[in-house]
């Protein structure tokens, strides 16, 4: 159901609808082409002048030459009239070289070109679409949410919210109560005539139950919003050349981090959606590849000089420190080559102690913490008498070797030997993961219906109205009338305002502006 919203005067000078607006409606940076939306009454208008006099033309796709201050430019436009657009006003959008210079100077002058001419607040083309009744409230949460989506499953999430799913349960469930409540309020008019009854008590219980029952089962199967933007973050982080782009490249079976023995080449932590295998099903967490420890693993003779490893090293520091604050697993990756992982054993903790990893003073061997794993990388480097065995799941039941468990053996216990080369132990690793991420909540089974808090908070303070309003009306559901319709049509018409600001209506201007602020400008 569309939103029947109208944009009153008030709004017109609220949300200044009758100026044209302008934006660049493609990601900022260098790219083949950019897009520049130009929305509102006399767009078509503005389009005219800076083609130069070119006829007015339908809607379609033309190529075009524009005139601006600083000379001719080559284009394609796309002309969308309303009220058949996005925003359902006049709209045209340029395609136009991407370099980011020409795109602001393009802008600046269609800025330029009258005075009720401007550039766009953030959200303002699809807060014009919902003020035309183009799109429902929920619709334009769904494109705030695909436009912040970080993973596959906050990509579906949105997808539910764009289609209206929940926003249709809400029009119907809205229907239903108004229909109900409209016999209800008939009914108090003929309370004195004993031969007239609108709606019976047992009908009016029959339906509140109804609704109330269809509104916890989709409370009950929810996943907040929030958890979805709070997907666990599985970090990689150890020193430099310890494997770490490699595993995250053989992981996600894609170039997406660059390998190379140069030390300092990943300078940020680069965040991928990635699927581990948990208990009934998958989950789906954020893998990130930290920047290394350049200070404490550049090894010698690698190239890079004392001044620019302290560069490299302050450049990565903030984001690998931030990565490991914000990570819910840490991995800690040690090369088979490097000499803290020929020369100390690594162990596991027994103590169950919640401890930093370390190097133990009297043993030099790593112990991880609670919510860590320790990764040996680039295994293909061993020789056969060195190559490391996967331990059983018996083994990390405790049923080990008491020497392998005291740490007296490189291949220790619980850690997972890998060689992205030769695609060793990814599995294990990715079953290790999900076996210490098995408490998260967060699914990517899709099965429930993600809401946003102002959902959940509607449809909470909804079940509360329907169940005061069945509440007073149960005690006369044997009778032929009710007692208390009053106070039954009270409870009644608060939960539709509360399911009207779900679907779209009656919702107050101060909400639709923290809506809107999410958005980026030119959407």
């Amino acid at each position: 159901m569309k939103s029947t919203t109208t944009p009153a005067v008030n709004q017109n000078e609220q949300w200044q609808l009758n100026d044209v607006i302008v934006a660049v409606s493609s990601p900022t940076g260098r790219s083949t082409r950019a897009v520049i939306r130009v929305s509102g009454i006399g767009a078509l208008h503005i389009l005219s002048k800076i083609e130069r006099g070119q006829q007015a033309r339908g809607r379609g796709i033309f190529c075009t030459t524009l005139f601006f201050a600083f000379g001719e430019l080559p284009a394609l436009v796309i002309v969308m009239p309303g009220p058949n657009s996005y925003t359902g006003e006049d709209s045209f959008e340029l395609l136009v070289p991407g370099n980011p210079h020409l795109v602001e100077m393009i802008v600046t002058d269609i800025a330029r070109a009258n005075k009720n001419v401007r550039r766009a607040g953030p959200g303002e083309y699809s807060l014009r679409a919902f003020l035309s009744g183009k799109l429902t409230l929920e619709q334009v949460e769904g494109v705030a949410a695909t436009i912040s989506a970080r993973t596959d499953a906050e990509l579906r999430a949105a997808e539910q919210l764009r289609k209206g799913t929940l926003g249709n349960i809400a029009a119907r469930l809205l229907e239903a109560l108004a229909d109900m409540l409209a016999l209800v309020e008939a009914g108090i008019d003929f309370t004195d005539q004993e031969d007239v009854v609108a709606i019976s008590p047992a009908v009016l219980c029959a339906g509140l139950r109804a609704a109330l029952q269809e509104m916890r089962n989709i409370v009950n199967a929810s996943i907040p919003m929030e958890q979805l933007e709070s997907a666990p973050w599985v970090v990689l982080t150890g020193k430099t050349n310890a494997g770490k782009s490699a595993l995250m490249n053989a992981l996600l079976q894609q170039d997406r981090a660059v390998v190379t023995n140069q030390a300092g080449t990943t300078r940020d932590a680069l965040v991928e959606p990635w699927i581990v295998p948990v208990s009934g099903g998958n989950l789906e967490v954020l893998l990130v590849d930290s920047p290394g420890c350049i200070g404490e693993g550049a090894s010698e003779g690698a190239g890079v000089s004392e001044d620019e490893i302290l560069l490299l090293d302050q450049l990565g520091q903030e984001a690998r420190v931030k990565a490991i604050e914000h990570a819910t697993l840490i991995v800690r990756c040690h090369a088979a080559d490097a000499k803290d992982t020929q020369s100390a054993p690594i162990v596991m903790n027994t103590s169950g102690s919640s401890v930093t990893a370390k190097v133990a003073a009297n043993t030099g061997a790593v112990f991880p913490a609670a919510n860590e794993i320790i990764v040996v990388t680039k295994c293909d480097l061993f020789n056969a008498s060195q190559a490391p065995q996967q331990h059983k799941a018996s083994d990390r039941r405790g049923d080990v070797d008491p020497a392998r468990k005291n740490g007296l053996t490189n291949h220790a216990e619980g850690v997972i030997y890998t060689s992205a080369k030769n695609k060793i132990g990814l599995k294990e690793f990715g079953h290790a993961v999900g076996a210490a991420l098995s408490g998260s909540k967060i699914s990517n089974t899709g099965q429930g219906m993600a809401l946003a808090q102002r959902h959940r908070a509607l449809l909470a303070a909804c079940v509360i109205d329907i169940q005061q309003a069945l509440d007073a009306a149960t005690a006369d559901e044997t009778r032929r009338h009710l007692s208390t319709p009053e106070l039954v049509a009270s409870a009644m018409h608060s939960a539709l305002e509360n399911l009207g600001g779900i679907a779209g209506r009656m919702t107050p201007d101060d909400i639709l502006g923290r809506i809107f602020s999410r958005f980026c400008v030119g959407k």
